[in-house]
């Protein structure tokens, strides 16, 4: 069976910006798609993976001090308005956006979720099997087709993901920790007990969503942030 992928998630390769698939603006995929394809191109001419606060962004803080790249928050709010946000809004979403980013990083690598070149490129070979079977393959060709070329894109992916494996890596554990403790696991799948209801997946799933917000903004309590 062929799924759906978030692409838009994909493409920004983090794995909470698509909170704005649920934004009132009358705005249709396609055109978002159109739009955040346009917008991101800076980002390419310019590479975010050689702006100096990015790079220093990627080492472990010292002092608790975490820099937001001020590229970094750029990059996010003309997502949001490429997604239909008004300006103020989507200013708002992106410092968040990026604090979180930041915040999860430094935990995920503090924790020893770390990264290799070599597990980014296994990751990138994954992604496009993903994206050769896709429902919206479509969606995602358009995409790319924004980019001077094929490897344009996954270069631009590759400078992403040193934020994100670590972090899913890190969520990932959280996660499944959360819901062994609240669910039966089985073998077949991680999220499903052998009597364990479709509502009752979707209630322990709606609690570490809430318990997820919560542990962020601990984590967050205990770091100072610089835009830089």
């Amino acid at each position: 069976m062929k799924k759906r992928i978030v692409s838009c998630m994909l493409i920004l390769g983090v794995i909470w910006i698509m909170t704005v698939a649920s934004t009132k603006a009358e705005i249709s995929s396609f055109d978002k798609i159109e739009n955040w394809g346009n917008s991101v191109q800076k980002y390419v001419v310019n590479p975010i993976g050689e702006n100096s606060a990015v790079v220093e962004s990627l080492k472990p803080v010292k002092d608790n001090k975490i820099i937001l790249p001020e590229i970094e928050i750029n990059q996010a709010k003309d997502f949001y308005i490429a997604a239909g946000y008004e300006e103020k809004g989507a200013s708002d979403l992106a410092v968040k956006y990026v604090k979180d980013i930041n915040t999860l990083y430094q935990e995920a690598i503090k924790n020893g979720y770390n990264v290799t070149d070599d597990e980014i490129l296994a990751h990138i070979e994954q992604m496009k099997k993903e994206f050769e079977v896709a429902e919206n393959k479509d969606e995602i060709d358009d995409f790319i087709d924004k980019f001077e070329n094929e490897d344009a894109y996954w270069k631009f992916q590759f400078e992403m993901l040193k934020k994100d494996l670590p972090i899913q890596k890190y969520v990932s554990e959280k996660e499944r920790n959360y819901i062994s403790k609240n669910m039966p696991i089985n073998e077949v799948s991680e999220y499903i007990g052998d009597n364990t209801s479709a509502d009752e997946i979707m209630k322990v799933q709606e609690k570490w969503d809430s318990e997820f917000e919560i542990m962020k903004e601990s984590i967050e309590s205990n770091y100072s942030y610089i835009i830089k």
